[in-house]
Parts: C-alpha cells; sequence; structure tokens
C-alpha cells in the first residue's frame, strides 16, 4: 500500500452564499457588516466579491437558490449559518437596529447574535478575544 501524502488544511479562503439579486443583498454586506468590495473575475453570471477578513473573501453568486427563503428557523443557530469572529457584538447590535434588521442573541448566554441577509442566509456573530 502506498503511503498517502500529509494533508492540512492551512483556512478558509472563501464563503459563497447565493443570493436572488445582488444589487438588493449587497446593502446588508456593505451597509449592516460593513464589508468592501473587491475585484471579481467574469464568471458569467452576476455576482459579487466582498473581502471578510485577511485571507478571507465572500462571493455572493446571484444564481437560482435550491434552498428554501421562507419557513426557515426564526433563530438563525437553529440553522446552517456562518459564524464570523468579531471583538464584540454591540457594536454591530447597534448598526442593526439603526436599519431596523432583525437579529436575535444567542441563547446559550454567549456574546452572539444571528441575523439573516435577504435571501435567508443567516450569518452568526461572535465575539471572541
Amino acid at each position: 500500500m502506498n503511503q498517502a501524502a500529509t494533508v492540512e488544511l492551512l483556512g478558509v479562503d472563501h464563503i459563497s452564499v447565493v443570493v436572488a439579486d445582488v444589487d438588493a443583498a449587497l446593502p446588508f454586506y456593505r451597509q449592516v457588516l460593513g464589508l468592501r468590495l473587491i475585484d471579481r473575475p467574469e464568471l458569467g453570471f452576476p455576482g459579487a466579491w466582498l473581502k471578510l477578513s485577511d485571507g478571507v473573501d465572500l462571493h455572493l453568486l446571484q444564481l437560482p437558490n435550491p434552498d428554501p427563503v421562507v419557513n426557515r428557523p426564526a433563530h438563525g443557530g437553529r440553522d446552517r449559518h456562518v459564524a464570523l469572529r468579531v471583538c464584540a457584538t454591540e457594536p454591530f447590535a447597534q448598526r442593526l437596529g439603526a436599519f431596523n434588521w432583525p437579529f436575535s442573541r444567542s441563547h446559550s448566554g454567549r456574546d452572539a447574535l444571528f441575523c439573516r441577509d435577504v435571501d435567508g442566509n443567516a450569518w452568526e456573530l461572535v465575539a471572541r478575544n
């Protein structure tokens, strides 16, 4: 039997989410989460790339969504979600409130909050120092 090469994960490169309309989705990502647009190659379908953190991008894909948008759990922590590490959740809670954007706090008591974009994609913001 041949010795398999050692595999090693180096980290997250990017996260992709499906959106119905990239122009309608961008205000959540740019204004609420504060992400900035970065260059995106022509891929044959609409979309946008944004910078999440050092070395990690977010790809918005304007494609037919295979997941239901309605009848998802009210609390994003009970659904598929992406968790983003932040210094503190309170500034995000204030920003979400200023935009009248619904969110919920973690049910575990952790310093975390959950919200969804306009397409129902769930996001967790969790404070870790």
